[in-house]
């Protein structure tokens, strides 16, 4: 009961962030910059073993930003930088409250398909003997991120011939991670999440920013969700024998019409989706409450509770996480409920988050599942 585990990324070392702008700058080798991430990927699985988490990740050390690193590893994308795209994408994301990631993969070419995340995942089951979770950018998601108006669509006419291309492709590594003995694949997708935040006509912040410096155009509120949630059914449709998860972001601001409402706004077809788990974020203020949603589960459908910010230093107290999962637990039971942070804690290389204030957050997290462990048995 009460299984915790983080949602995928952990604050890079600065020794790290070092190594890849030297390796940038081609200053250092490759064969240099790889044992710096594999020292970090050490001390990270090492920091949540001692954490006590019981399924771990390798806080996504390999990866420049939990999307765009595709563009390294699939034939068909190039990375750029967000300013290429459009020369005031920053003042852009400054007036709409909306941050990007500023390296961006592109699709520029026939995507192919090559090896995601398995690499990562066999280096990671070497070096532990805890479960290990791995994380993938969600097709839609991806068909909003990398197709661009001017660049993809000489090879995918439209954004839709992009997502469905991608979708096969990852249908492929998720069948590969679940041989090697993955126990968890969690399929990010921020951008169904941020639809809580979008009417029947206007878009999200979000959607409006990569709207102005992508191109691409919102279909509406229902078509939206419509599409993400058959994108995400092709990958999964039909493979047993591993969890899969869907990881939805929610950034509410206070300025939003849709401040305190949650996920059951994507109701009913959020839950048409083929997966065993939806890890969403609730401990922002202005997420909603989780019970409304979880009250709507199938059976034999898990929460991954968000029960820490990872936008604030302030170290969450277990007894505040044991009221809020309390509250979940009473509806669905604790089998069914795991403890994460909302998000990753740094889903890009560059975002600055204290390490040593992650690790104290995960420590209170699993204090709580203790504690909620022993009301439980």
């Amino acid at each position: 009961m009460f299984t915790t585990s983080v949602v995928g990324s952990f604050p890079r070392p600065r020794f790290l962030i070092e190594a890849f702008d030297k390796f940038s700058k081609k200053e250092i080798s490759e064969a240099e910059y790889q044992e710096a991430v594999q020292d970090a990927i050490k001390l990270t699985v090492k920091e949540e073993e001692i954490a006590g988490i019981d399924v771990i990740t390798d806080g996504e050390m390999r990866r420049s930003s939990f999307v765009s690193f595709v563009g390294q590893k699939l034939p068909g994308f190039r990375l750029v930088h967000i300013t290429e795209l459009k020369k005031d994408a920053k003042e852009i994301m400054k007036r709409e409250k909306a941050q990007l990631t500023l390296w961006r993969a592109v699709a520029d070419g026939e995507i192919k398909d090559a090896v995601l995340a398995a690499d990562e995942l066999e280096y990671t089951k070497s070096i532990t003997a805890k479960e290990v979770k791995v994380t993938l950018p969600s097709p839609y998601l991806v068909m909003w991120e990398t197709w661009h108006k001017g660049i993809s669509d000489g090879i995918y006419k439209q954004p839709e011939d992009l997502a469905e291309r991608y979708a096969k492709l990852l249908r492929k590594e998720v069948i590969r991670l679940k041989e090697k003995g993955a126990s968890f694949i969690q399929l990010d997708e921020p951008m169904l999440g941020d639809l809580v935040e979008a009417s029947p006509e206007k878009p999200d912040r979000y959607r409006k920013v990569v709207e102005l410096i992508h191109g691409q155009k919102y279909r509406g509120f229902k078509e939206e969700v419509k599409l993400a949630c058959s994108l995400v059914n092709e990958v999964t449709k039909g493979i047993s024998g591993v969890r899969i998860g869907i990881h939805l972001d929610r950034w509410p601001n206070k300025d939003s019409p849709f401040y305190n409402t949650g996920y059951e706004k994507l109701l009913p077809e959020l839950l048409e989706l083929k997966v065993k788990q939806f890890v969403l974020e609730y401990a922002s203020p202005g997420s909603g409450d989780p019970v409304k949603l979880v009250s709507e589960l199938p059976s034999d459908v898990e929460i991954g509770l968000g029960v820490i910010r990872v936008r604030e230093s302030t170290v969450e107290r277990p007894q505040d996480i044991v009221k809020m999962a309390q509250d979940v637990a009473k509806v669905v039971g604790g089998e069914r409920v795991w403890l994460n942070p909302d998000c990753g804690f740094a889903p890009g290389m560059y975002r600055g988050f204290p390490r040593s204030v992650a690790f104290e957050k995960l420590k209170s997290m699993v204090k709580a599942a203790e504690i909620l462990r022993k009301k439980y048995s």
